[in-house]
């Protein structure tokens, strides 16, 4: 199967997040054949097919095969060509990156035959890696590198940072009475709806973090005063210093509403992803000999990397084909740039196994 079939076919495997755990590996078991013909021992894992050639300490490449999309996109959008884009859903988030690097690795081997890597191909990465994390904090352990396959920015830069992730809950709880009689009862929704716009305004207050209301619900009946209410805020942040500060800052806030108390949660889903230096500089040397230029930037954007660069495993993303408006109707991957991303992926493969 060339790469161009391969993409198709991944693109229109329906790995969505309505599928479950076992509708997602029983549909892309074909990749770990793909795997097997290539020469890696492979075994299923807690979500993820895990693929060991040679022996440790191991270059792992990682990636996911899941997308955002609900169930049934692939039939409503499937894999197309429009000039030098491909369209469809996950077409760069990160199918496309596992082309690259299943291409990648095959003209590798072609040439050298044998390597000390691992692959781990996951399949929750857009939950947050619930399943797959252990699989990840397992390895990293025999890792010397780790090269992740979403997706380069649009303008072609790897991705040398990423800011760690953390859910915010907010609860507030009052007391119940007939919703006519503000005497008796204790809004729980009117104190979180004042102490949201409160919390919101500490963007201003950490430059290293960010924190963005994304659910919330509360009440009960139009005519009961609500004793229950709460809120989840997106986390990103780039230290666990500033976490801390963080929830030391929303722990000296007060209620406003007399009778109402809070409490929250602050749990961490992924940490941050540090820059590591020399192996951008190594990356730099190999794409100047093969007359690419390339750059570097940090996102937002959490990442699997992140559990490698967690235990000082130098780590670099953005390996996948260059695209944009990932998670979205709009999302396109950037063909023309197909090639250079293998060449360049072969070429680091060589440096880092001739060590």
């Amino acid at each position: 199967m060339g790469w161009k079939e391969l993409y198709e076919k991944l693109v229109n495997t329906d790995t969505g997040r309505d599928a479950d755990k076992e509708e997602k590996m029983e549909r892309t078991r074909f990749i770990a054949e793909i795997l097997k013909d290539l020469g890696f021992r492979v075994e299923e894992k807690d979500g993820a097919f895990l693929g060991i050639m040679g022996k440790s300490p191991y270059t792992t490449l990682i990636g996911h095969l899941d997308t955002v999309f609900p169930r049934g996109e692939p039939e409503r959008r499937p894999f197309r060509i429009e000039g030098d884009k491909a369209l469809g859903p996950g077409v760069a988030d990160m199918k496309g990156g596992i082309v690259v690097l299943i291409e990648a690795l095959r003209r590798f081997l072609e040439e050298k035959k044998q390597g000390n890597l691992c692959v781990v191909l996951n399949l929750d990465e857009e939950l947050g890696s619930p399943w797959s994390r252990k699989v990840f904090e397992e390895v990293r352990k025999d890792t010397k590198y780790c090269l992740s396959f979403e997706p380069g920015r649009e303008d072609g830069s790897l991705v040398s940072s990423r800011r760690g992730i953390a859910s915010l809950l907010i609860e507030v709880t009052g007391k119940k009475a007939h919703a006519s009689r503000l005497d008796l009862g204790a809004n729980a929704i009117l104190e979180l709806s004042l102490e949201i716009p409160e919390i919101y305004k500490l963007n201003e207050e950490f430059e290293d973090l960010s924190l963005n209301p994304t659910l919330i619900s509360g009440g009960e009946k139009s005519n009961i005063t609500p004793d229950k209410a709460k809120v989840f805020f997106d986390v990103r942040f780039d230290s666990m210093n500033s976490l801390n500060a963080l929830k030391e800052r929303i722990d000296s806030l007060n209620t406003k509403v007399k009778g109402t108390s809070k409490g929250f949660v602050l749990e961490v889903r992924r940490p941050p992803m540090k820059e590591s230096t020399e192996f951008m500089e190594l990356v730099r040397r190999v794409a100047e000999d093969l007359n690419m230029e390339i750059s570097f930037t940090g996102t937002p954007g959490g990442g699997d990397a992140a559990f490698f660069s967690e235990a000082g495993v130098p780590s670099l993303d953005g390996f996948g084909i260059p695209g944009g408006n990932f998670h979205s109707e709009e999302e396109y991957a950037l063909l023309n740039e197909f090639e250079n991303r293998v060449k360049l992926t072969v070429e680091v493969l060589k440096k880092l196994e001739g060590e």
